[in-house]
């Protein structure tokens, strides 16, 4: 289910991506996107806290929502994938996949939270703003590839 998500999810960031700056996804990535995501799916969500923990929220079977955090350098952690399905957005689910990574990066004695969003994420960067995240450089441990990266947000939230 978790790989299949994930599958969804860059899915719809490669119709964005394609849509907004004429580029495929797999083409930048190298791979076609089921194997990127088998390639890199341990790397996001390997270990367990405090150096990685991902969430997938449920209806019955059904994922309504993702996110994960992981450990990139000391007391430095990066928030990942965060996506709601189309069905299931303008609930607030986003926000409570959020609060509750930025809770756990607090109790796993993170100082400080890095994140990346596409441009097309409109909503997301809403989300990260009104969360306290401020745009910053681009960071070396950030996924997307580098020829979109002059396109991209990269975020920062201090939490001391």
């Amino acid at each position: 289910m978790l790989t299949r998500f994930n599958i969804e999810y860059l899915n719809w960031a490669e119709s964005s991506v394609r849509d907004g700056f004429g580029l495929s996804l797999p083409n930048l990535l190298e791979m076609p996107i089921p194997d990127y995501v088998h390639c890199t799916l341990d790397k996001l969500c390997e270990g367990s806290p405090p150096d990685s923990i991902f969430y997938v929220v449920f209806d019955g079977e059904t994922p309504l929502g993702m996110g994960g955090l992981r450990r990139v350098r000391d007391k430095v952690g990066e928030i990942k994938r965060i996506y709601v399905s189309q069905a299931s957005r303008g609930g607030g689910l986003g926000a409570k996949i959020l609060d509750r990574l930025v809770n756990d990066a607090r109790s796993f004695g993170y100082r400080e939270l890095l994140l990346e969003t596409g441009p097309f994420m409109t909503s997301a960067h809403r989300l990260y703003e009104a969360a306290g995240f401020e745009d910053v450089l681009p960071y070396p441990e950030a996924e997307v590839p580098k020829e979109l990266q002059h396109d991209w947000r990269f975020m920062r939230r201090r939490l001391d």
